[in-house]
């Protein structure tokens, strides 16, 4: 009889046990993350940071009346063989259908082979520093299973810092030239993304427009992709493009930056 007991009081441990870790792979299921494509709207506070790498070109001209006076093209391979440092951040904050969104973007680049005209040019160095700084309030328009659409009103600061240490005969040592210019236009625009059928894969969009303030005539921007979701956050390839038109008397400048990038969303 006690051995019979025994073996009950075994069968019964083994049973509760059995159930217990049943018990807790269910939860631990129930409660594992899923990849989300489409972020819904919630009182919640939602946060997410994207490092990104643009693979930028540069392409640019100047016009006077008619005439075009300069067109340059600068691709990414001569861009980064003169990189010194630099970032790509995107960042947002949410809660409920009223949001904050960042693009911060910043390079530093050198040319150690600058040569300064009609004079014996020893070596002299330039130094230029770019910054595009998106900074927009959101507010969501649309919201469903498929899709999530935010309505965007902000600023887009375009800053060039350009600074060449000459070393050129005839020339004083320790001469250095400098520019600074620092662009701030108002934009509006739309961003947001469409799930592809039932998967975790979604098509990233965002487009703005703006422009009227220091003597530019139109800014815009446009990003087109691809992305998947991830129980972690997101990843994305999209195309990039950002455009400056502006205008000082009869002088016309087109600026076009544009390029593929690669960002990883972590979301919190």
């Amino acid at each position: 009889m006690a051995i019979i007991s025994m073996k009950k009081n075994a069968a019964i441990l083994f049973a509760t046990l059995g159930l217990g870790l049943l018990n807790s792979h269910v939860l631990a299921q129930e409660t594992q993350k899923a990849p989300v494509a489409i972020p819904q709207v919630s009182e919640e506070m939602r946060y997410s940071l994207t490092p990104y790498l643009w693979l930028v070109n540069v392409g640019g001209d100047l016009n006077y009346k008619d005439r075009t006076l300069v067109d340059q093209k600068v691709s990414t391979s001569q861009l980064l063989s003169s990189f010194q440092y630099g970032g790509m951040l995107e960042g947002e904050v949410h809660k409920g259908s009223w949001g904050f969104a960042a693009n911060l973007l910043y390079a530093s680049v050198q040319n150690g082979s600058s040569r300064i005209r009609d004079t014996v040019d020893l070596g002299s160095t330039t130094t230029a520093q770019l910054g595009i700084y998106n900074l927009a309030a959101t507010y969501t328009i649309f919201n469903s299973k498929q899709a999530y659409v935010d309505a965007m009103l902000g600023v887009r600061i375009l800053s060039m810092d350009a600074k060449i240490d000459v070393n050129a005969q005839g020339t004083p040592l320790g001469t250095t030239f400098k520019s600074n210019s620092t662009i701030t236009n108002p934009i509006v625009g739309i961003k947001g993304r469409y799930r592809l059928g039932e998967s975790d894969y979604f098509v990233p969009f965002y487009a703005d427009v703006g422009g009227g303030v220091d003597g530019t005539q139109l800014t815009t921007q446009g990003i087109l992709g691809l992305g998947k979701a991830y129980d972690w956050g997101d990843l994305m390839l999209v195309f990039n493009d950002i455009y400056y038109q502006t205008k000082s008397g009869g002088t016309t400048t087109n600026l076009n930056f544009y390029g593929a990038a690669v960002g990883v969303t972590f979301k919190f």
